[in-house]
């Protein structure tokens, strides 16, 4: 008689101290917004303190506009970062750690970049390129955190999850203007550049430490095989991916649900440059006072927004809520509108830009948890990332031409833009049908 021999695996043996992501709850959702939070350094350093500072400088409306369109024109261009994480990943580190490790590395590499070559405020075309270049780099890392929200977020926690890392994102962007904008009004281009490269490492430094999934290799040259998530998902040609795509997202009802959602960035195109420009230039302000402002009111309306969007979805439904939100954009463009004439200070400014910072916020937040539910696995990096710049291209055309609109007509002009888009989008809404689907937790 033959006794077979014990069968001994010769898969590698992963030490493993600290839980996957897929695996641990605490981990990815502390991945999740440590990542969107590092995602406000190039939104709140580009589009808060900068434009200010710029603004204090003498640069024109429509100087800061076109420095703002340009330095965002990266998050028109999610889909191609979407297609090639796809397409190419290293599977034993899984689907979209690698990418987001080698993102947020460009990113701190771009701010000690700048750190060391320190452009004035005269040089908007520097500053142009270089702001520039590190929204490719937050682009990457927005595309990759995604798809691997969708890769290994169950769909009951993906609510409070997207609320958590908007708000995250807007805290960073409310930290990182407000001291970019106080180091920049200090002529510290240099100083700011480099806390904030650090602020990156150190977040790589922490996403480093969690593996994707169970049994997969920590870095390169650690132990460890693809997982076998990684291995079915993972696309090995270009056109399956683009196939689901296109089937997914050409449909009448998506693409309706799209053009609302693009209509709904007015406030948002509005934060992004004009804002600026109105409190220095109009309302007497200081280029680090409007920072200030700015990034208060972002730490303000993130929590409001993390308390309000999981439990709204929950007692109104998704459909109502986004409705609601849509409503806030009309009521505040009217009332900035009708009153611009009489203003006699800032009082009603500030009255109106907590609201705008939270209906913006939230519009991103309800919107993209409908997005999700739409969103293939296979292709979510691709499909997310198309979603996503449908609107962000109409915002950055927003944001590009504001100043012009600001000389032919006025601030009052932008108030009321913003209500007669938001109104076509609650329409462009209404019949896209949205489920009105309410969460279980």
């Amino acid at each position: 008689m033959t006794i077979d021999a014990p069968q001994i695996s010769t898969t590698p043996i992963v030490p493993s101290v600290l839980p996957s992501l897929a695996d641990n709850k605490f981990a990815r959702f502390s991945a999740a917004i440590i990542l969107y939070f590092m995602q406000g350094v190039p939104i709140g350093l580009g589009l808060l303190a900068i434009p200010a500072w710029l603004a204090a400088n003498g640069a024109t409306p429509v100087e800061v506009g076109a420095y703002a369109g340009t330095i965002m024109l990266p998050w028109t261009l999610k889909l191609v970062n979407g297609l090639i994480m796809d397409r190419f990943a290293f599977k034993p580190m899984g689907r979209r750690r690698g990418w987001v490790l080698i993102a947020q590395a460009a990113m701190a590499l771009t701010l000690f970049a700048l750190a060391i070559v320190a452009p004035g405020p005269q040089d908007i075309a520097v500053l142009t390129v270089f702001l520039f270049t590190l929204n490719v780099c937050a682009t990457f890392n927005d595309v990759a955190v995604d798809g691997m929200t969708i890769d290994i977020v169950p769909e009951d926690e993906r609510p409070l999850l997207n609320s958590l890392m908007f708000a995250s994102q807007t805290v960073g962007m409310a930290l990182i203007g407000y001291i970019g904008g106080v180091l920049l009004a200090d002529g510290a281009m240099s100083l700011a550049a480099f806390i904030f490269g650090m602020f990156v490492a150190a977040a790589s430094t922490f996403v480093a430490l969690f593996r994707e999934r169970k049994g997969e290799r920590l870095l390169p040259w650690s132990p460890g095989e693809a997982s076998k998530e990684c291995l079915e998902r993972q696309q090995d040609a270009f056109w399956p991916v683009l196939k689901g795509v296109a089937v997914s997202t050409f449909k009448p009802l998506t693409l309706l649900f799209l053009l609302a959602m693009a209509l709904g960035m007015g406030t948002g195109s509005f934060g992004d440059a004009m804002a600026a420009t109105l409190a220095v230039q109009e309302l007497g302000w200081e280029s680090d006072q409007y920072s200030g402002v700015a990034g208060m009111l972002g730490l303000l309306t993130a929590p409001i927004a993390v308390l309000c969007a999981a439990p709204a979805v929950k007692a109104f439904g998704l459909r109502n809520a986004i409705f609601g939100v849509f409503g806030l954009h009309i009521a505040t463009g009217l009332i900035g509108g009708l009153t611009y004439p009489y203003w006699q200070g800032d009082t009603i400014f500030m009255a109106l830009a907590p609201v705008q910072n939270l209906a913006h916020t939230l519009t991103m937040v309800l919107c993209c948890v409908w997005l999700m539910h739409l969103c293939s696995p296979a292709v979510a990096a691709s499909q997310f990332a198309l979603f996503n710049a449908v609107p962000t291209i109409v915002r950055l055309f927003y944001t590009g031409n504001s100043g012009y609109v600001i000389e032919w007509g006025g601030y009052q002009t932008i108030y009321f833009a913003i209500a007669g888009l938001a109104s076509l989008g609650l329409i462009a809404l209404y019949f896209a049908r949205v489920d009105n689907q309410r969460t279980t937790e």
